[in-house]
């Protein structure tokens, strides 16, 4: 009960463009999750890119994180689960309608000999959705190859 008197404050001092985002937000992770179990990664990036708009981004790390917690609080109270990469393809999608730069990252890791991947937005060599000493744990394939949505690790 405490969680969701927290979530509901939270929500209130947002204002109503973050509401707004944070609504579409909820609807568009859900779908983005099953896209890339139907369509896979490449088709659905190449889906994202060719509707994207202008290619110029400015940087606002303040607006960036902003939209970070928006796609983290929604992924809390999503119906369903959406992994990294769902969160992060959303959120990198989410910062570039705003005009905003991003880079989508994959990394691997094999600790114990078993194979981890992970995926995670950068905007100006900054992690939003995730904590900073990813490069230290993961070793990421070249970001600018993911964001422009013609390749795939």
């Amino acid at each position: 009960m405490a969680r969701l008197s927290r979530s509901w404050r939270a929500f209130g001092e947002l204002s109503w463009a973050h509401r707004r985002l944070l609504a579409w937000t909820w609807l568009l992770l859900p779908l983005t999750a099953i896209g890339l179990r139907v369509l896979g990664f490449r088709r659905l990036q190449a889906l994202l890119h060719r509707t994207e708009g202008a290619t110029d981004r400015r940087d606002d790390l303040t607006e960036a994180q902003a939209t970070a917690r928006i796609v983290r609080g929604a992924a809390l109270w999503s119906p369903l689960h959406a992994n990294c990469l769902a969160r992060s393809v959303l959120l990198c999608r989410l910062l570039h309608r705003q005009g905003l730069a991003a880079e989508l990252r994959i990394g691997v890791n094999r600790p114990g000999g078993r194979f981890e991947a992970h995926a995670w937005v950068e905007h100006v060599g900054k992690a939003l959705n995730e904590s900073q000493d990813l490069e230290r744990r993961f070793a990421a394939f070249d970001g600018a190859v993911l964001s422009g949505g013609t390749g795939a690790p």
